[in-house]
């Protein structure tokens, strides 16, 4: 289920050059499989810059490339108590978006606006008077004849 979207394939290729400068120790942990798969879906097109002085977080990797590398250290890197400690901030950074949705699509305060945007609709519609439409003779005659064809279908 690989992708070529463009987005995948710079974070594939910003991994690849990350794993270039990480210990061997750590590339041993890495199945051969999931290695031939980052050689496969990167590309050399794209110019990685990965400033050896600066800490991960300090990088300019994309959120997929973070995200793949997250993966990745909880599932090859991580030790049992570090896999608790990022499940919790996982869970955390989960609660966080949520609470910042619910803010942004409270059904309640939806209900709040809508209710204020009938009054003033309210108000527009007593200023407004109904105007009657009247169908010319020749549109009138037209009708009468299409219901005629209708009847006998």
């Amino acid at each position: 289920m690989m992708t070529n979207d463009i987005s995948y394939i710079k974070a594939y290729t910003e991994v690849n050059c990350l794993l270039e400068y990480m210990p061997q120790s750590y590339i041993d942990k890495l199945p051969k499989k999931l290695i031939e798969l980052i050689k496969k879906q990167s590309q050399e097109q794209y110019n990685i810059d990965i400033d050896t002085h600066k800490s991960l977080l300090e990088q300019n990797f994309s959120k997929k490339t973070k995200d793949l590398i997250a993966v990745i250290k909880y599932n090859y890197w991580s030790t049992d108590e570090e896999k608790r400690q990022l499940i919790n901030i996982f869970y955390e950074n989960e609660n966080i978006s949520q609470k910042e949705l619910l803010e942004k699509y409270n059904p309640n305060d939806i209900f709040k606006k809508k209710e204020s945007k009938i009054g003033i609709t309210e108000t527009v519609n007593t200023n407004l008077q109904l105007v009657e439409c009247k169908e010319n003779i020749f549109i009138r005659f037209l009708n009468k004849i299409r219901s005629m064809f209708r009847k006998y279908k």
